[in-house]
């Protein structure tokens, strides 16, 4: 019986030692952190000394009694910035620090490729647009355009009208107040006949007329490994076979590419009510803007086809396609 007294007093006295220690550590590190004391001022105040003050605010880190969080969300990282353009061979790259759920990350990119376009559209420019959930949180956070003409470069691929060309067509003519030269048609239609006639109807062929003049396209990336793309859904099916038999690991403004940036199926644009490879690689700047690692393998097919001069991108997918690049 005396034996488990003294042991439960030496317990007891231990744990007093231990939480007077780890009183003192959050002391100290109150002192340093919240407090804005030097090492100097707090060795003195504690009398102790500097390198007992230096080991405590290390315990107090390691321990969790301090964490340190930074709140970079939707701050660019310029040098991440620079490593992934000359990776990618771009003139220009943003990549933007993003956290919170999906819808909270296509808001920060979404916002950086807004300013990005407001600060560098100039008058009479023509800006082509696509789709996507990221464009769509462009469009929307557009605070300035300059008098541009806008042009659809694709027709509809889905039901929900908040995410189509169509929208975001809208939104960013409604900034700019310039002309906007609409598609209202889907892009994947039965056979070239039915293609053909829907581009002789005089409002598409307006907006057809007007790929050549496009100098600005701003665009989404689809992928398809793992998926994260809305055309999957709207394939016909002799179409989807051949995309997952051709290789289709990416999708731009309508158009299927394969890993090394050819196109799965060229003879295909003969069915689709869209802007051809040709044309859009004949245009000046692309801005492609897309945020997620699931886009990396895409953004790389991309970047090999020269469908890519700037891109918007989350530190996610930046990160993943240097992983990409390392496996």
């Amino acid at each position: 019986m005396s034996l488990d007294r003294d042991t439960s007093a030496r317990m007891s006295a231990l744990n007093r030692e231990l939480d007077s220690e780890r009183g003192l550590t959050a002391a100290v590190a109150r002192a340093h952190y919240l407090e804005d004391r030097s090492r100097v001022e707090i060795a003195e105040m504690f009398e102790i000394s500097r390198f007992k003050v230096a080991r405590l605010l290390t315990r107090a880190r390691e321990e969790g009694i301090v964490t340190i969080g930074i709140h970079d969300g939707g701050l660019p990282d310029p040098v991440l910035a620079t490593r992934l353009g000359e990776r990618l061979g771009l003139r220009r790259c943003e990549v933007i620090r993003s956290h919170g759920d999906d819808d909270n990350v296509r808001t920060q990119v979404g916002y950086a490729a807004a300013s990005l376009l407001s600060e560098t559209l100039v008058p009479d420019e023509v800006l082509g647009v696509a789709w996507g959930r990221t464009l769509t949180a462009t469009a929307s956070q557009l605070e300035y355009l300059p008098p541009v003409s806008i042009v659809q470069l694709t027709g509809v691929v889905s039901n929900d009208i908040a995410s189509s060309p169509i929208e975001v067509a809208r939104q960013a003519s409604r900034t700019s107040g310039g002309k906007v030269y609409p598609i209202f048609a889907p892009l994947f239609v039965e056979d070239r006949d039915v293609a053909a006639s829907l581009r002789s109807h005089p409002d598409i062929r307006a907006a057809i007329d007007l790929f050549p003049a496009v100098t600005t396209a701003l665009l989404s990336i689809g992928a398809w490994n793992p998926r994260d793309t809305q055309i999957r859904e709207a394939m016909p099916p002799d179409v989807l076979e051949v995309a997952e038999s051709g290789g289709y690991v990416a999708d731009i403004a309508g158009i299927l590419l394969k890993a090394d940036g050819t196109p799965v199926d060229p003879n295909f644009q003969d069915r689709c009510i869209n802007i051809h490879f040709d044309q859009l690689l004949a245009i000046p700047r692309i801005v492609c803007v897309a945020a997620g690692a699931s886009k990396a393998e895409a953004v790389l097919a991309i970047s090999r086809a020269g469908l890519l001069t700037e891109l918007v991108a989350d530190h996610v997918l930046a990160e993943a396609i240097f992983a990409t690049d390392d496996a």
